[in-house]
């Protein structure tokens, strides 16, 4: 019987191609669990998540954060929830490192800690996540964890509504409104109301239709400029 060997040089290529074809694979049955989730099987994705999970994955933690706090595929379970954020969070996971910062502020899972919660908000914010600008924005206003400043809390909730967050764009437009943090500027305050409406914020639909019925027709034009000229700027968000 002919022996075939492996030349020396083929094997280190050889076991390479193995790793990636395998890292491969792993990364298809991923995106089939994130699949499986948005179309609502959440118990093939629950379990899957699991099993990726418990190797260190952290976008499989926070997967089983969400899923353990909605209730979705498993019993609903904070306290789990947030075991499952923090391994994503102490691994760089933005999203995570936000989730586990809101569960610190409402007391869900773990004691109720708003300047843990500031420090999990900041943490991500470093890494340019959206939601915790407006997160950081709302402890500012609110004076949780940190001395209410309204400057402060514009600051935040602005760098948010210019990454689209719609809902830091209504709080933006209600700024204006009420001059907390900024000069009472109606004009600002119907732009930032046509943005978030554009988006799909129901509450900001309304302010609008209500805001308009105040304001000129010069007014209105000049709003609507700006906020067109928002969205050159920034793009439709």
């Amino acid at each position: 019987m002919n022996k075939i060997l492996f030349h020396p040089v083929l094997v280190p290529a050889l076991a390479l191609l193995l790793l990636t074809h395998a890292c491969t694979s792993r990364e298809v049955r991923f995106q089939k669990l994130e699949t499986a989730y948005r179309e609502g099987d959440f118990e093939t994705a629950y379990k899957g998540f699991l099993d990726e999970g418990e190797r260190g994955r952290a976008e499989a933690q926070h997967y089983l954060g969400m899923m353990l706090e909605r209730g979705e595929g498993t019993p609903a379970d904070p306290v789990a929830a947030a075991q499952w954020y923090l391994k994503a969070a102490g691994q760089g996971h933005a999203a995570a490192q936000n989730a586990l910062g809101i569960l610190y502020v409402t007391g869900q899972g773990v004691a109720r800690d708003p300047v843990e919660a500031r420090k999990w908000f900041e943490t991500a914010a470093a890494l340019e996540y959206a939601g915790a600008y407006y997160n950081l924005g709302l402890l500012y206003y609110l004076g949780e964890g940190v001395p209410e400043d309204y400057e402060e809390a514009v600051r935040w909730i602005r760098k948010a509504a210019d990454e689209g967050i719609h809902k830091a764009q209504l709080s933006l437009s209600m700024a204006y409104l009420q001059g907390q943090g900024v000069p009472q500027d109606m004009v600002s305050a119907y732009m930032w109301l046509e943005l978030g409406a554009s988006g799909g914020e129901p509450e900001a639909e309304a302010a609008r239709q209500e805001l308009a019925g105040l304001l000129t027709p010069e007014q209105l034009a000049e709003a609507q400029q700006m906020a067109a000229r928002w969205r050159s700027e920034h793009g439709a968000r």
